[in-house]
């Protein structure tokens, strides 16, 4: 049901609640709760973005981009991005893709993608502009700026016959489309984009932004000028007047010569077509102006398109539900694992986050959990995990050592060798798993293997594929002890460097 114009703002807000938009509430405000947070690991986002295997091809395929790695240094998994690329860019990766995710399915395709290339190209000016300027973090004014005019994205994706209203009215001679908008809804989408933005609880810069959008503060007045530059851009080409206007204002912010800043500007409207492209949200791409001297650009995206043997950006067929083998993956990621362990800056967390990622999407398991023994060595304490629903059930993974005997998980740690716990094995000997482990993966098979620092336990890596309910294959036990192997080595290294120095 669409809301009236009687209806006004609770009941559009309403519509957004119950629409596609809370999964995009949701994982923003995943994303910027571990951004918030200084000491969260790579681990962290990775697995905000390895629940969605659709989102984990596309941000990989984005990181392997020249507008994001001009190294052309390939990266194969999620934590080796966060790591060569920063936490910062990932992160904005995340958001423009859950972004073009939630609104693709619009059924207003002409306004929504007019606005998301208006959002994709405004922040990618402004993040530019408080780059030159020294911002103190220039990914918070491009997230900022993606998300300022949020209410129209939404209005548009989900607005349905208000929609239909709007363009008709919009079409009649004198009526310019804010004032249809207004007379349709009996609000500004101005204010729709306020209360969600306060709502969602997003970031601060943009509370203030849109709160206050005159304050003549730096940071915010680069967050509106990345919106000036892309509707003028839109609505008076690049050499006009208005776009001089907004040329001299950049210069003066970030104390730039005009012609430089022009140069700059044209350019970044030229990384945010590619951008828009690589984010599968090609039609928005296309309404991005390019400058004089770019339309190669459009050319090249059609003669991609055209290629029979190259799927078109945006038409990838849905990923399986739960990760497959892949052997050529297990072999990128090794790589990135061997490079990972002879860096210098090699540490801990890195090395365990890319076998835990190496495990789950190259080996294609359900279910990884790596956890660290307690420091009196009588218990475990899951660290880190992919596949399974929450940190809650992350949580519930502590066991105790036995007072009397033992089971699976510390007799692996004891004696230092992976197991294979098939079903028949569980049932010949049923202490063999304890209780607490049955409630949180089921029954059923599962891999166990211990890691060692110069022969020394220290933790275990359990993996199944329990949820799927694809049998291990004694390939897969094979190719699980590899990556626990290389784990093993990597770790050993790694502590005797830190000896030395």
């Amino acid at each position: 049901m669409t809301p009236t114009k009687a209806s006004g703002l609770e009941a559009w807000l309403d519509v957004v609640r119950d629409q596609k938009m809370p999964i995009f509430e949701q994982t923003v405000h995943q994303i910027l709760s571990i951004s918030e947070d200084d000491l969260a690991p790579a681990s962290a986002l990775a697995s905000v973005v390895l629940q969605d295997a659709s989102l984990t091809t596309r941000l990989l395929k984005l990181a392997n981009s020249i507008a994001y790695n001009p190294s052309t240094t390939a990266i194969s998994t999620v934590t080796r991005a966060v790591i060569v690329l920063g936490f910062d860019a990932v992160r904005d990766m995340c958001l423009t893709l859950t972004l073009v995710d939630t609104l693709l399915q619009g059924p207003a395709r002409v306004r929504l993608e007019r606005e998301l290339a208006r959002a994709m190209h405004a922040a990618t000016q402004a993040r530019a502009l408080a780059t030159a300027r020294g911002d103190k973090s220039p990914e918070e004014v491009f997230i900022a700026t993606l998300l300022y005019r949020v209410g129209e994205l939404a209005f548009w994706c989900f607005g349905n016959e208000s929609c239909e209203r709007v363009e008709q009215l919009a079409a009649q001679p004198g009526v310019t489309l804010e004032t249809a908008l207004e007379r349709v809804l009996g609000f500004r989408l101005s204010q729709l984009s306020r209360r969600l933005v306060h709502e969602w609880r997003l970031t601060d810069l943009l509370k203030e932004a849109i709160d206050h959008p005159a304050r003549q503060d730096p940071r915010i007045q680069t967050v509106m000028l990345g919106h000036q530059i892309a509707r003028c851009a839109e609505e008076h080409g690049w050499h006009s007047e208005e776009m001089e206007r907004l040329e001299r204002r950049a210069a003066r912010l970030i104390d730039a010569s005009e012609t430089d800043i022009r140069a700059l500007l044209q350019e970044k409207a030229a990384a945010a077509f590619g951008m828009a492209h690589d984010c599968g949200a090609s039609a928005a791409a296309r309404l991005i102006p390019l400058p004089d001297g770019y339309g190669h650009l459009v050319d090249e995206l059609e003669a991609a398109e055209a290629e029979p043997d190259t799927p078109q950006v945006g038409a990838t067929p849905p990923p399986a539900s739960h990760p497959l083998p892949d052997s050529r993956l297990q072999l990128s990621i090794l790589r990135e694992l061997n490079a990972a362990i002879e860096s210098v800056r090699c540490d801990f967390n890195v090395i365990m986050e890319l076998v835990l990622e190496g495990l789950y999407r190259g080996v294609g398991l359900d279910r990884v959990i790596f956890a660290l023994m307690t420091p009196d060595r009588r218990g475990l304490k899951a660290k880190y995990a992919l596949g399974l629903p929450d940190e809650l059930t992350i949580a519930t993974f502590q066991f105790a050592r036995p007072a009397s005997g033992t089971n699976i998980l510390f007799e692996t740690l004891d004696h230092q060798l992976p197991r294979l716990v098939t079903l028949a094995e569980r049932e010949r000997d049923p202490r063999l798993v304890p209780e607490g482990l049955v409630g949180l993966m089921g029954i059923m098979p599962f891999m166990v293997a211990p890691i060692l620092i110069n022969q020394q336990s220290i933790g275990l890596f359990l993996a199944d594929r329990g949820l799927s309910q694809r049998p291990l294959d004694p390939e897969s036990f094979e190719d699980f002890k590899h990556f626990v192997q290389q784990a093993n080595m990597g770790l050993t290294l790694a502590q005797s460097r830190q000896r030395r120095r």
